[in-house]
Parts: structure tokens; C-alpha cells; sequence
């Protein structure tokens, strides 16, 4: 009964909210001046009224600004935002052009967190975009699976060794280590801002577009290259295992030299969620065989994933592969035997470092944890 009431008094103090912000809205819209330059606002839409819950807001996003398509990113480990990061800048330019042409991102289905397919004018998919309020135990998440897992499975609430909501840095973090070991695995990754009518918003948010008094913040969150052409891992597996004739001797050389990049890689970071849906190879027999290790998210544990928990366990799901048990490519271990020294473990971690600090409500204790295991997994 207890409970009965307390959903009533929520309720209620919600519509008391609304009609509150709708009445807010609608004085300053009265004393707003009739001819409105385009330059401040875009058109508004008629938008439905707010339902429960995290809903979508069909209002135009806000214009870009000439130094905001200059930006390109907001958080990087690099002290000049433009230095070798032209290309993404470029792909960031063609997708903020695209969503104020009325291209708005599509949300994956797939996944337990809001994660976006990014199209430029043309509707043809260019990035990955995941809001860090869009998580799997983020307040604005919508997919409801977590959210009762949230409300109902509090005991079961995320990994212990993990901080929460944290992925966003965590993918980043993934993308500037394969760049500075030059494993090339990793489709670029950076944190950017960006605002959608198809992302999940606050309901004082979407009440205040709807009177045309607000406009719709930018959200945070990593923005990652799509590759084009790639298929899962366990697809193309299947499809080698049932005719071994697809793949050349020198094809075979090349995948296990690929393969035990993607092992280094998820070793650094400790990756806790590597299975067969997040990584991707593309081959073409006799022409290109290539890999790409996405969804880096759930990585750069605060202590390690052994001792987190006795009941559970975060092994490497490409550990019961034969290649996982081949000796490790000559040309591969020389290269990271030259690169892993005590001067780039150093200044590796302490890139990580700021990147991670670029939270605002980052522990400072918890951060040194993750660059501990780091450095205990690096040597």
C-alpha cells in the first residue's frame, strides 16, 4: 500500500512539473519578439505530448557554429585537437551536416545501451555514436531490459570491477592504445558532442522544446568509425571450418598475426567483454583479410577481473580458439618487445590518465586503480 502511494505521489508531482514548465514556456514565448532571425533558432516541429519515461523530442537540432565544425573533438590525449586527427574531423564535419539536413542517426537495436548508427546526406552509415547517458545502467537508457535490472536487480547492478557509465572513455581509451602500439585493429574512436532529435532526452528537456523555449543540448559520448564490409567473427569462423579451402597458407599467416594483435590489445586493456559478436572480420579470399576489435566499452578494470568476484568471471572468449594457442608471430612480439619499454608504459599511461580525467566527477583513486592493473598487465 506503501508502495501504491508512493507511485501516486510521484505521478502526481510529475503533471504538477509539466504543467509548471509548460506554463514557464509558454510566458517566454509571449515575449519573444515576432520575426525571429534564422540565425538564433531553427523552426520548430509540433512535437506530441510527453509520455513516461525517456521519449524522443522531434524539434530540429541546434545549428553548428563555424568553430564547433572546427573542433572536431572535444577530449583527446593529444594537446593540438587537429594533429593527425584530420580525417576524423572530416567524418565528424559530414555527420553534424547530415543530422542539421534532417539525417538523424538510427538506434541500434542490438546491445543492452542507446548506441547510434551515425549516416552522412547520403544515408550511408559513417560512425557509431554511444551518449554517456545512454549507458547500460545510465538514467537515460532505452533499452528496458537494464532498466529493470536497475530498479529490480540492484544487487546485480553492473561489474565490481568496472566503473559505472564510464564506457564512453573506456572506447576512446581502447582506440589511443591500438594508435600508439600501431596495431591498427581499433577503428578510430574519440569523445565529440552531439545533439539528435533521435537520442534519448530528460522529459523537462522534451517539454521545454515543445514549447519552442529551449533547444536540444548536445550529449557526450564516443564517437567510433563504422567499417564497412566486416562480418562478425563467429560467421566467417563457421564459414572456414566448414570449407578450410577458403583460406591460402599466406591468408592463415596473416589472420593469426591479426589475431594476436586483437590479444595484446584486450590483454592492455583488460578487456571483460570479449565475445564473438564484437569483433568483425572482413575477408575476401585471395584478395583482403582484414579484423576490427569494436565495443571496447567494458574494459580498464579498477582492480582485476580474477580476484572482482568469486562467482564470476571475465575470460577472454577467443581463448578457446586454435590460433589462440599458435606461437606468437616473430615480426609481431619484436615490435611490442621494441615498443613496450618503461618510457612508453610511462607516457602511455599518463595520456590514458587525462583522457580519463576529462570526467567530471572522475575519483581520482579509482583512475590510479585502472592505470595500476594497467601497468601490471603491460609488464
Amino acid at each position: 500500500m506503501c508502495l501504491v502511494n508512493q507511485i501516486f505521489t510521484e505521478e502526481h508531482s510529475l503533471r504538477i512539473d509539466e504543467r509548471a514548465c509548460k506554463k514557464i514556456c509558454l510566458q517566454k514565448r509571449r515575449r519573444m519578439p515576432a520575426a525571429r532571425s534564422p540565425d538564433s533558432f531553427s523552426a520548430m516541429e509540433t512535437a506530441p505530448t510527453p509520455k513516461e519515461g525517456p521519449v524522443r523530442s522531434t524539434p530540429e537540432v541546434t545549428s553548428f557554429t563555424d568553430s564547433e565544425r572546427r573542433s572536431g573533438f572535444i577530449a583527446s590525449t593529444k594537446e593540438s585537437a587537429a594533429v593527425g586527427d584530420e580525417d576524423f574531423n572530416d567524418l565528424f564535419r559530414r555527420a553534424q551536416d547530415a543530422i542539421h539536413a534532417g539525417t538523424q542517426p538510427e538506434l541500434i537495436p542490438e546491445g543492452s545501451s542507446g548506441s547510434y548508427f551515425v549516416r552522412d546526406i547520403a544515408g550511408q552509415r559513417i560512425a557509431v555514436f554511444k551518449p554517456k547517458d545512454e549507458e547500460p545502467f545510465a538514467p537515460l537508457n532505452p533499452k528496458w531490459p537494464k532498466f529493470f535490472q536497475r530498479v529490480m536487480c540492484f544487487c546485480c547492478f553492473g561489474r565490481a570491477c568496472l566503473i559505472p557509465n564510464s564506457g564512453y572513455l573506456s572506447e576512446t581509451g581502447a582506440s589511443v592504445i591500438d594508435q600508439r602500439l600501431e596495431l591498427n585493429v581499433v577503428p578510430k574512436t574519440r569523445v565529440v558532442k552531439l545533439a539528435s532529435p533521435a537520442f534519448f532526452y530528460e522529459r523537462r528537456v522534451c517539454c521545454c522544446s515543445y514549447e519552442g523555449a529551449a533547444r536540444l543540448r548536445p550529449k557526450e559520448g564516443s564517437f567510433q568509425t563504422f567499417v564497412t564490409g566486416y562480418e562478425p567473427a563467429d560467421h566467417v569462423i563457421a564459414r572456414w571450418q566448414y570449407d578450410p579451402t577458403l583460406l591460402s597458407e599466406e591468408e592463415k599467416r596473416r589472420f593469426v598475426y591479426l589475431f594476436q594483435k586483437m590479444i595484446a590489445l584486450d590483454y592492455i586493456i583488460r578487456n571483460t567483454d570479449r565475445h564473438m559478436d564484437n569483433w568483425l572480420i572482413r575477408h575476401i579470399p585471395g584478395q583482403t583479410l582484414e579484423l576490427a576489435a569494436i565495443d571496447n566499452g567494458l574494459a580498464f578494470p579498477v582492480k582485476h577481473p580474477e580476484v572482482a568476484s568469486r562467482l564470476r568471471r571475465f575470460p577472454f572468449k577467443w581463448s578457446a580458439l586454435v590460433w589462440a594457442e599458435m606461437q606468437w608471430d616473430p615480426t609481431l612480439r619484436a615490435h611490442l618487445l621494441a615498443k613496450m619499454t618503461p618510457h612508453f608504459v610511462h607516457s602511455i599511461c599518463k595520456e590514458i590518465k587525462n583522457l580519463f580525467r576529462h570526467d567530471i566527477g572522475a575519483n581520482r583513486l579509482l583512475v590510479n586503480n585502472q592505470l595500476r592493473v594497467m601497468r601490471g598487465q603491460n609488464f
